[in-house]
């Protein structure tokens, strides 16, 4: 097993050998031992009187124990910290987390305000790895997570291993809440750290036994110190999870913000658009070898146009497409089941008007209808439905979309030019004109599409 490689053990152990302390964490008024230090013990046919042995030769306190295809036990030197009738966590979550896995815990902060957590690495065939129950700082754990599932994975390279957490980490896959886990009746004594003083000599256990009644006073005072420094580390805890919970919350909360960004914010403004319209009209030819613009389209930055052979003309299609090319600059595009047109495009930079201050519903329908009726223009207003209010996954409310946007469309022999004047129109958008032109009665019809946007 990997616990028995003493001369291969953890590199990271020296370098925080001041933060290699024992950890408690309380779960539902249950206690939980972070900071043993692992082994494989030699199966006996009496397991606890050779793991006793062993506390007696190196001065332990506590022992926790794991089976699987090996025994291993996980020591904890005598401390000033209410150990026994604790469990021990690694071995609460190996035994009930499924399958080949790695847990990642938050441990709060120590005296210099480093993040601190623990690693628990259950093996395919039940063990714990030896980078479990080492204290890790937050910028180091990425890396450990990498190097333990290679080593976990062996040579099963295609092996996905579920990484478990309470916080939340880029590396991790599946979100666990310890509280909701640990509960009594998820827990054995099995789990349970056992004492080793068992195996002391009848004259040590005698004057232990002397020593603990003269201190009895003293052992209360220590009792109560402790039990109120471990309050504060809950607290502690539980304010950095609150911390963290608080800051997941709003970064959700502006993510879903920003989907709902204004669609006007990236788009011209009607006088703007009209203006860049205008520009490339100017350069399109009233005749191009003869052929005649029919169709025009514009977009704003963009100017779609569709050329028409006229009767019984000799230019041929080459002809036309060699002339726009070298007039304009432009590829033209023909087509094999209508070989009398040919279209092009010829583009303009155009400047967006970024976020139009937007008014109520009632004042933007009332000024762009007016608008229309002044030069007798009828136009068609539909609304585009606002999607309701939901909640994500976490059951938190996701901001409201504050605008509605109304969408028009008219049909008209004015040119646009004529229609919006003397006005900046804020929050009004047009995202396309086509002109259809009659070169016989020398005449064109406009259709406008746009939108108008208001407050919600």
């Amino acid at each position: 097993m990997f616990a028995n490689k003493k001369g291969a053990q953890n590199p990271r152990a020296a370098q925080l050998a001041d933060d290699s302390k024992i950890h408690i964490l309380q779960f539902n008024k249950r206690r939980f031992v972070v900071g043993l230090k692992w082994e494989t013990v030699r199966t006996t046919r009496n397991l606890m009187k050779e793991v006793r042995r062993i506390g007696r030769e190196r001065k332990l306190d506590v022992v926790a124990i794991r089976k699987s295809d090996s025994t291993q036990a996980g020591f904890a030197p005598k401390t000033r910290q209410k150990l026994r009738g604790g469990y021990s966590l690694v071995v609460t979550l190996a035994s009930l987390l499924e399958g080949c896995c790695i847990a990642v815990v938050s441990l709060g902060e120590n005296e210099r305000g480093e993040k601190l957590f623990t690693l628990v690495g259950k093996t395919l065939k039940g063990g714990i790895h030896p980078y479990s129950d080492e204290i890790y700082k937050e910028e180091e754990l990425q890396q450990y997570v990498i190097d333990l599932k290679s080593d976990l994975r062996g040579n099963n390279t295609g092996m996905e291993i579920p990484v478990y957490s309470d916080t939340d980490f880029p590396f991790v896959t599946d979100e666990i809440h310890l509280k909701n886990l640990l509960i009594p009746k998820n827990l054995k004594k099995d789990y349970r750290l056992k004492p080793l003083t068992w195996g002391m000599t009848k004259n040590q256990l005698i004057l232990l036994s002397v020593a603990a009644v003269m201190a009895i006073g003293a052992v209360a005072f220590i009792e109560h110190e402790n039990e109120q420094r471990e309050v504060q580390k809950r607290r502690a805890i539980a304010a950095e999870q609150l911390r963290i919970e608080t800051i997941n919350r709003d970064a959700r909360y502006k993510a879903a913000l920003a989907k709902l960004k204004h669609p006007w914010i990236d788009t011209p403004s009607v006088i703007n658009f009209l203006h860049a319209c205008q520009s490339m009209g100017a350069k399109i030819p009233l005749s191009i070898e003869g052929w005649t613009p029919s169709a025009l389209e514009c977009t704003g930055g963009e100017m779609n146009v569709t050329l028409m052979r006229p009767d019984n003309s000799a230019v041929t299609t080459q002809a036309v497409v060699d002339a726009v090319k070298k007039l304009l600059g432009a590829d033209t595009k023909f087509f094999f089941n209508q070989t009398s047109i040919v279209n092009f495009s010829i583009s303009e930079k155009v400047k967006a008007n970024g976020d139009d201050p937007v008014t109520s519903s009632d004042e933007q329908l009332k000024k762009v209808i007016s608008l229309f009726q002044s030069v007798n223009i009828e136009a068609a207003f539909n609304a585009v439905p606002v999607k309701e209010t939901e909640k994500n996954e976490f059951g938190e409310d996701l901001p409201k979309q504050d605008w509605v946007e109304y969408t028009f469309e008219v049909n008209t022999a004015v040119p646009a030019q004529l229609v919006f004047i003397n006005d900046d129109f804020p929050g009004v958008r047009i995202h396309k004109i086509n002109y259809t032109l009659d070169q016989n009665n020398s005449s064109i019809q406009y259709k406008i599409t746009g939108s108008l946007y208001a407050k919600n």
